[in-house]
């Protein structure tokens, strides 16, 4: 896989300061995450915490040697390009799954909303609060939902072409 292809899957499943971690990796295997915070700019702590998301998503893994001077163990990370299609697709499944639970709840009930958006109820729990706004006291409105219908099976059908076709 090219590394424009990883950079773009990482974007979008972490962000732009994982890309910059994992765009140095592809270039220096092996690193420790000292030599990634030199060189990216970022406080080793900020990096160890994008390299243990990037790790927990399975896109990198790392070999761990003991300091002999110091005692301490050393992490030397690298990625696994042959992983990012998988997780991606993973994720995209999750997502569409996400978004297909969301919409059965959407047309399967009616939803209240305050007219300062305070808060959004259920048909049942805005009943129970007597159709008031348990935040600022306003009547609620029932909530027209055809928007977020139409956006979450938009949604629903890209992710559908997305998964089908890989």
């Amino acid at each position: 896989m090219d590394i424009d292809r990883l950079l773009d899957i990482t974007n979008e499943l972490i962000g732009d300061e994982a890309t910059q971690v994992i765009e140095f990796l592809y270039s220096n295997p092996g690193a420790s995450e000292f030599e990634v915070s030199e060189n990216i700019g970022f406080t080793v702590s900020q990096i160890r915490s994008i390299l243990y998301e990037l790790k927990a998503k399975n896109l990198i893994d790392y070999d761990r040697r003991k300091d002999k001077e110091k005692g301490w163990y050393l992490y030397y990370w690298r990625v696994l390009p042959d992983n990012f299609e998988k997780v991606y697709l993973a994720e995209k499944k999750n997502k569409l799954s996400q978004f297909k639970e969301r919409l059965e709840a959407e047309e399967n009930n009616n939803y209240y909303i305050c007219p300062n958006f305070c808060k959004r109820l259920s048909f049942e729990d805005a009943l129970d609060s007597n159709f008031t706004c348990p935040i600022c006291g306003s009547l609620m409105n029932e909530e027209n939902k055809t928007r977020k219908v139409e956006i979450l099976k938009r949604n629903i059908k890209e992710h559908e072409e997305l998964v089908t076709s890989n």
